[in-house]
């Protein structure tokens, strides 16, 4: 890492602990962090893997129609989507702190940075690599699917990246706690199967004493903003075709009435999505400035570099 000498002079005169000013410590850490995470993000491998999924997926959900049979589609493409954005950034962070360890080490015991400094630029400078191929991504599917709208677009848009950025948090948390790869991924991997079987899909009616675990799960909550979005002031879903006639419909609209369209307010309530949406949000807030101070303090007081 390469410092200006006046940067030096001028530090060294006002806090002579440090080589340099945080300000030259962050802007020097965040190249260099970007520069190496580029080459890992932006392999020939991941780009390839994004084209083959958003291809796949932009075909076996293309143009969903507006009828109750399809709810279930509906909901996988949207909980699939909260899954990518979520578990990516997770899994590509969780090996950050782990892998550049001893260099890490080193580099606290030389006293060439401060911490902070390091922690902030390794938060900052890999947020807009995470964040590209899955927007390009969605933007693609999201049209393709044919779900609600231009407005609910960017907000679905600005949701996912909310979502990325928590997912992101407890990656760097975990990797931090572990500090080794493979201890990190198993410990990765149990955690993202309890968050993805609370996530709100497979589970919409848990045992009443078990329903406050569902709550621990962040995908839970952007997977009910994303639903909120897409039925939310929508157009109506047509009732599901009677068989034998008998009806097949599980709306009360349906079934006690003539009519043969179901509002989007009452799909939202057969799913149990009572609250609004910065409702659902702000959980995921919580999330990012939790783990992130939570990193930081295992960093500075647990995983201190030993001195030999």
């Amino acid at each position: 890492m390469e410092i200006p000498e006046s940067d030096q002079v001028e530090t060294n005169s006002n806090d002579p602990k440090w080589p340099t000013g945080f300000i030259t410590q962050y802007t020097q850490l965040t190249i260099r962090t970007f520069r190496q995470s580029k080459a890992l993000i932006f392999n020939k491998f991941k780009i390839i893997e994004t084209v083959v999924m958003t291809v796949l997926l932009s075909l076996i959900w293309f143009q969903l129609p507006r009828i109750e049979e399809t709810l279930r589609d509906r909901m996988g493409v949207i909980f699939y989507l909260g899954m990518t954005f979520g578990f990516t950034p997770l899994f590509d962070t969780i090996t950050s702190f782990p892998s550049e360890r001893m260099v890490i080490n080193k580099e606290r015991s030389a006293g060439w940075y401060r911490l902070s400094a390091y922690y902030l630029a390794k938060m900052t400078s890999e947020i807009p690599l995470i964040l590209v191929q899955p927007i390009l991504f969605i933007t693609v599917v999201y049209w393709c699917v044919g779900l609600n709208g231009v407005t609910a677009f960017f907000a679905t848009i600005g949701t996912l990246i909310i979502h990325a950025i928590a997912g992101q948090s407890i990656g760097l948390f975990l990797g931090i706690v572990c500090m080794d790869i493979r201890k990190g991924m198993s410990l990765a991997t149990v955690c993202i199967m309890g968050i993805m079987l609370l996530g709100g899909f497979y589970t919409r009616s848990l045992p009443p004493w078990l329903t406050w675990i569902k709550y621990i799960s962040f995908l839970n909550y952007t997977f009910n903003c994303l639903l909120y979005l897409e039925f939310h002031n929508s157009a109506p879903f047509s009732c599901a075709a009677p068989s034998n006639n008998i009806s097949g419909s599980h709306f009360t609209t349906c079934l006690q009435s003539n009519s043969t369209m179901i509002p989007s307010e009452d799909i939202l309530k057969y799913y149990n999505i009572d609250w609004e949406y910065w409702q659902y949000l702000m959980p995921l807030f919580i999330y990012i400035v939790v783990f992130r101070i939570a990193g930081y303090l295992v960093l500075r007081f647990i995983q201190k570099p030993h001195l030999h």
